[in-house]
């Protein structure tokens, strides 16, 4: 037998890390929030030392950061890396989603219609559900056509800016009427793939990054004229 393997155990301070990166990520604690160790603690059910741990890392990470005598705040989003990450995404996702027509299994689809109609049905009823819904239909439209374009590294290319991403997807989604743009967006491109017309798939799936791109501007200058 080989020698034994010890396998580290997640510690209080990895939960707290985990957690607030993805309180981050999904808004939570919004851009330009001051963040208080207190609270934080409080909210997680631990000391502040795991905290002050979590914070550090995220600090490293960039997505907060530490200003001497005031204390940490969440970084805002970059509107140029946003713009460029859109960039990039509409150079691989227009060729994914070709890639991908005729290639995404029945079952899959059949999932992405039933959560399309979920995610219509409740935004129609203005449910507080309809934005986790968008979200959560979003991540999974555009992984099935990763998975199935025959190209991994796109997916790897596109998740190893997950935070960033996420981050813009979330703030798009939420940015007043946008709710009902991308559900029409994120039809179009599902229904094109389910009818395996490539034209009509690249044509949605540039339209919605293009829209997400578009947002981050529009949301940018609404924030300026409100400071």
């Amino acid at each position: 037998m080989g020698e034994t393997v010890e396998v580290k155990r997640k510690t209080a301070a990895d939960a707290v890390y985990e957690q607030l990166k993805e309180d981050i990520i999904t808004l939570y604690y919004k851009p330009g929030e001051k963040l208080s160790e207190v609270k934080i603690a409080q909210r997680y059910n631990v000391s502040r030392d795991p905290v002050r741990k979590g914070i550090s890392r995220l600090v490293q990470e960039g997505l907060l950061v530490s200003k001497p005598q005031y204390g940490t705040i969440v970084c805002g989003l970059s509107v140029k890396q946003g713009q460029e990450i859109c960039d990039i995404r509409l150079i691989l996702e227009v060729y994914a989603i070709k890639m991908a027509i005729g290639h995404i299994p029945e079952e899959k689809l059949a999932v992405l219609l039933e959560d399309l109609g979920k995610a219509k049905k409740a935004l129609a009823q203005d449910s507080d559900e309809a934005t986790n819904l968008i979200y959560k239909l979003d991540g999974e439209m555009h992984a099935a056509i990763w998975d199935f374009c025959g190209n991994s590294m796109i997916g790897n290319i596109i998740k190893s800016y997950d935070s960033i991403v996420r981050r813009i997807q979330i703030s798009n989604i939420m940015y007043h009427e946008r709710k009902q743009g991308t559900m029409a967006e994120m039809e179009e491109i599902i229904i094109a793939l389910r009818n395996n017309n490539e034209k009509r798939a690249e044509d949605a799936m540039r339209l919605h990054i293009t829209n997400i791109k578009k947002t981050l501007v529009q949301t940018n200058e609404i924030k300026m004229e409100e400071e």
